[in-house]
């Protein structure tokens, strides 16, 4: 996977206003575009001291609830982050927004924004193993196929993990379903 970062302390070190974080927006815009179609932007906070849920809600989460309309093709965003707390306002936009977003720091990662337990449960076991089918992990899962695939389908919605189809056969196409980290 193709990936770059964007530093969001190139907009300074302590970011409140609404109005910074949406003229902060089009650089960010513009970076996703340069992407190629199945390329990851990782928002970067390193360097930041402070980050307002205003500026966070303009900038980052704005931007997320777009590129989740599939008007960036199979891109994906992620929130580089040195700790929970500096993106504290973000992930209550996000919540507000019923959207969520992979935070990394380092080889950790945690979810910001809304997110059910047992599809936080799907979603770190597809990181864990990379890649996996639905059936491999509605076994590993012990749950029924039906619904694996109802919580995958929000993990592939909210651009959590990614669907790749590997095989056609009637009546089901299978997918093989991918972390994005």
């Amino acid at each position: 996977m193709n990936r770059r970062s964007f530093a969001v302390s190139q907009f300074g070190t302590r970011l409140g206003t609404r109005a910074e974080g949406e003229a902060a927006r089009a650089r960010l815009l513009a970076a996703m575009e340069e992407l190629p179609p199945d390329g990851q932007l990782v928002v970067s906070l390193d360097d930041v001291e402070v980050l307002s849920g205003s500026f966070a809600d303009e900038l980052i989460a704005k931007s997320y609830q777009l590129l989740l309309s599939g008007v960036y093709a199979e891109r994906t965003m992620v929130v580089a982050a040195p700790s929970a707390e500096l993106a504290e306002g973000l992930n209550d936009k996000l919540t507000q927004r019923n959207l969520a977003m992979l935070r990394v720091d380092g080889d950790d990662w945690s979810v910001l924004g809304r997110l059910a337990v047992p599809h936080r449960d799907t979603l770190a076991l597809v990181i864990a193993r990379d890649q996996a089918t639905a059936k491999a992990l509605a076994d590993a899962l012990e749950i029924p196929a039906n619904a694996c695939h109802q919580r995958l389908r929000r993990l592939v919605e909210l651009r959590l993990v990614l669907q790749e189809r590997i095989h056609s056969t009637a009546p089901r196409t299978q997918y093989l379903f991918r972390s994005i980290l």
